[in-house]
């Protein structure tokens, strides 16, 4: 197990280097370092600048890299500097910005160790260079299996290949999961977090359902599962919910092999991105009941202190024929469904109608150019409160009324975020100016013969109401809702003289909470104030 010393010596190296080498070239310079420096400790000449440098370029021609240093002065001292002992091959794949790499965390890492078995043979482990600094430790506890290790990166290969130099029962490949047939082996086990966020591949040679890099990964790695294997996967919360190919892949998941269990994990889990992202555990079979759980992190304060321990906080299991009959693999409406005042309600005789046969729904205008003493005023997310709209800070755009006419707001529509982390939802009341709203808010615009928006926000805004929409989110940690989705939501629909009776009591009610607070604000403060007056006063 490595101290902090050792952790701060490798990087501590590496800021020595960084004056004479550009960062991508800081991994390959440290490795001639070393190279250099072994091949001293077991040679009994005595190193002298010129035997040195002729060390490092004959070594650097032996492993097919590029010398970064140029001026043999340099490296010399670089190379006395240096205590052999000081950096080890696993240290030396973390990248020269922590900040901006991509790794595995332990807490994840230990969750994959929780998949090896008596059964578990062959063993790959996908870009391992992401499970760095735990990737000896995880494979030193399972020593009796056979690992077959990968990476994209050439320089990375010969690192791995020095690390595991000792280990018959690993085979470090360079190769790509994202190539059909990157390999002719089978395995027990798969571990895997692919890519995420990256562009679509540019080619499409038909050889995988999806273009995007994890989509392929998932597909790919399960061409790779013997009869009996499994494969344990992170994702990014999109397969979870987004149609196209992405549903065609979860079709072809669930049908073609066993989604055995899906799990949240805690947002923040990898620090060098805010995806929200899921693991996945999928076996060869048949889907029949698959696990669902969620993840919490053991501290509030994940930025700062790091995640070190998963604390489950929910957990349910979901049949086939209910994930078919949903389409997707949205955890929230899992858990919405076994919920029992969500099934009180689905149970209920209510009425029920969808959104978009009772209301138009569509999605505000792109603003580029805005304007203070512009004519139109502009609704943004940050207007809309928790029941009313801020109107005496919106923006301002000069635009002919005409060319903004699909998009101006009428009294009584109802506007919600289409993104953000919390979902607030007000009614508009009309302005003496025009305005309309930006393209980060929907708008619900009623049929006043069959539905009341003050009565629609108070079913939404209710605890069920947030599980309709909670449904209809896509699940990352800045939540996205789509204005289409949002039409196929199921609403209660009363006559509409209970949805009045329902109005005028919200709005009574409300009008006298509202005061209420304005009252208890003003005696405070004026408390406040006669008490700091005192305090001023000679006696």
């Amino acid at each position: 197990m490595r101290n902090d010393k050792q952790i701060n010596q490798i990087w501590n190296r590496y800021n020595a280097l960084r004056g004479y080498a550009v960062q991508s070239e800081l991994p390959v310079a440290l490795f001639l370092l070393k190279k250099t420096k072994d091949e001293f400790v077991t040679s009994p000449q005595k190193p002298t600048e010129q035997k040195a440098f002729k060390a490092l370029q004959s070594i650097a021609d032996k492993y097919g890299l590029l010398n970064p240093f140029k001026d043999p002065a340099v490296f010399y001292n670089e190379f006395m500097a240096m205590d052999s002992e000081e950096v080890d091959w696993e240290l030396m794949l973390t990248s020269a910005d922590p900040n901006e790499t991509f790794y595995i965390p332990k807490v994840l890492i230990d969750e994959f160790s929780k998949h090896f078995g008596p059964d578990i043979n062959m063993v790959l482990i996908a870009e391992a260079e992401k499970f760095v600094p735990h990737l000896m430790e995880l494979i030193n506890q399972n020593s009796k299996c056979q690992f077959f290790v990968t990476t994209m990166n050439a320089v990375s290969k010969i690192i791995l290949e020095e690390m595991f130099v000792e280990y018959p029962n690993v085979v470090v490949q360079e190769t790509s999961i994202y190539d059909y047939e990157f390999t002719a082996k089978k395995f027990d086990l798969i571990l895997s977090v692919p890519i995420f966020g990256a562009r679509e591949r540019a080619e499409d040679n038909g050889d995988f359902i999806c273009r995007e890099y994890e989509m392929i990964a998932v597909e790919n790695l399960l061409l790779h599962l013997n009869s009996s294997g499994r494969l344990v996967i992170v994702l990014p919360a999109r397969i979870t919910f987004a149609a196209g190919t992405v549903k065609d892949l979860r079709e072809f998941v669930q049908g073609m092999y066993r989604l055995e269990e899906i799990a949240e994990l805690p947002a923040g889990i990898f620090k060098s991105t805010a995806i929200k992202s899921y693991m996945f555990t999928i076996t060869t079979g048949r889907t029949e009941d698959v696990m669902v759980k969620r993840y919490d992190a053991d501290t509030r304060n994940v930025k700062k202190e790091g995640i070190n321990q998963l604390v489950l906080s929910e957990d349910t299991f979901v049949m086939m024929d209910e994930l078919i009959e949903m389409g997707d693999w949205n955890i929230d409406h899992i858990f919405a469904m076994v919920d029992e005042e969500w099934q009180r309600y689905q149970n209920s005789n209510l009425k029920r109608e969808e959104l978009g046969k009772v209301a138009e729904v569509f999605r505000g205008k792109a603003v580029s150019k805005k304007d203070p003493n512009g004519s139109i005023g502009v609704l943004n997310i940050s207007n809309i409160n928790v029941f009313d709209i801020s109107y005496d800070d919106l923006d301002h755009i000069e635009e002919e009324e005409r060319k903004v006419a699909n998009y101006l707001l009428k009294d009584g529509d109802l506007l919600l975020p289409a993104r953000g982390t919390a979902i607030r939802i007000a009614v508009f009341k009309e302005q003496k100016y025009p305005c309309i709203a930006s393209s980060n808010i929907i708008v619900i615009r009623p049929n006043e013969k069959l539905l009341l928006s003050t009565y629609l926000k108070v079913f939404l805004d209710s605890p069920t109401g947030n599980k309709v929409l909670s449904g209809k989110q896509q699940g990352t940690i800045v939540n996205n809702i789509s204005y289409k989705d949002l039409k196929t939501i199921e609403i209660p629909l009363l006559r509409l003289e209970e949805q009045q009776a329902v109005v005028d009591e919200y709005e009574q009610e409300l009008e006298l909470y509202l005061e209420s607070i304005k009252n208890a604000e003003d005696r405070w403060q004026s408390v406040v104030t006669r008490l700091q007056d005192n305090l001023l006063k000679v006696k």
